[in-house]
C-alpha cells in the first residue's frame, strides 16, 4: 500500500470518529474519492473490524475503540461473567450480555445453550437497536435523539417480525414500563428472548437476555424465564453500583 492510499484510508477513520456514522456514497463526497476507492476501502475495514455496518451505515468498529471502552468492555464482562453463569446453568438456554455502541447493539459475551441453537447473535457482532429483545432492551433507554434517529431510519426486515417504526413507537414504552423486553422470531425465524436492561447509578449500561427456541421459551416457562432474568439483572445493577473500578462506564452516545 503506497502512502497517498495509506493516508486516504487514515482520512476515513479519521471522518467517522469525527462525524459519526456515514454511509459510504457520503464518506466518498466528503473525502473527494471515486465511490469504488471508497467501498473499498470500507471492504477492508469492516473486515478487519475497524468498522461495522448497520443497514448500510457504517460506525468505528471494535479495532478503534479507546484504551478506555476496551477496559471499560472487559471490565464489564468480567463484573457480569458470575451472574451469566448463574442463569445460563439455571435456563439451560443461551444467555448474552449486550451493550449499546451508538445506534447498534454489540454482543460482549454469549453463554451458549446445552444444545445447539440457530442464534445469529453471537460475541464480537452487531445489529441494529430496532430487532431482537437485546437490542429493544437498550433502546428503550437510549437518548431521546438515538430513538428517534434509529425509528427514522431504514428498518430492515429480517424475517415478517421484524418491528416496523410504528411497532416500535409501542414496544419502547412497554419496555420502559415493565421493565424488559421479549421478541419472538424478530431477526432468527423461531428463536424468542427475553431481555433486561442492567444499571448502573440510574445509566442503562447494558443488558441481559436468555434466547431460546420457541418451543422451549412459551407460557409458563416463558413468564419464569423472564423473573429470571430481571433478578439477573438487578443483581448485576446491584454490583455495578457498587463497583469503584469502572470509570465512566459509557456516556449517553453509547460507548
Amino acid at each position: 500500500m503506497s502512502l497517498a492510499s495509506l493516508q486516504r484510508g487514515l482520512d476515513m477513520l479519521a471522518l467517522l470518529n469525527s462525524n459519526g456514522p456515514m454511509r459510504v456514497d457520503q464518506m466518498a463526497v466528503e473525502l473527494d474519492i471515486p465511490l469504488s476507492t471508497a467501498y473499498r476501502y470500507v471492504k477492508l475495514f469492516k473486515d478487519s473490524n475497524f468498522l461495522f455496518e448497520i443497514d448500510g451505515v457504517y460506525s468505528p468498529g471494535l479495532m478503534i475503540s479507546s484504551r478506555d471502552e476496551q477496559s471499560q468492555k472487559q471490565h464489564l464482562v468480567e463484573m457480569a461473567g458470575p451472574v451469566m453463569a448463574r442463569l445460563q446453568k439455571a435456563t439451560a438456554e443461551t444467555v448474552i450480555l449486550t451493550v449499546r455502541v451508538q445506534s447498534a447493539a454489540l454482543c460482549l459475551e454469549r453463554l451458549p445453550a446445552r444444545r445447539s441453537d440457530t442464534l445469529s447473535f453471537y460475541r464480537g457482532s452487531v445489529r441494529p437497536l430496532y430487532a431482537g429483545a437485546s437490542a429493544t432492551a437498550l433502546l428503550a433507554y437510549a437518548p431521546t435523539e438515538v430513538i428517534t434517529s434509529v425509528r427514522s431510519g431504514s428498518l430492515r426486515r429480517f424475517t415478517a417480525l421484524t418491528p416496523t417504526a410504528e411497532r416500535l413507537g409501542q414496544i419502547l414504552p412497554a419496555i420502559r414500563s415493565q421493565g424488559y423486553a421479549v421478541s419472538e422470531g424478530e431477526v432468527d425465524p423461531f428463536m424468542v428472548a427475553v431481555a433486561a436492561p442492567v444499571f448502573r447509578h440510574g445509566h442503562c449500561i447494558c443488558a441481559l437476555t436468555v434466547a431460546g427456541r420457541q418451543s422451549s421459551l412459551s407460557g409458563e416457562r416463558l413468564d419464569d424465564f423472564v423473573v429470571m432474568v430481571r433478578d439477573a439483572a438487578k443483581e448485576l445493577s446491584t454490583a455495578l453500583d457498587s463497583d469503584a473500578g469502572s470509570g465512566a462506564w459509557m456516556t449517553e452516545e453509547g460507548w
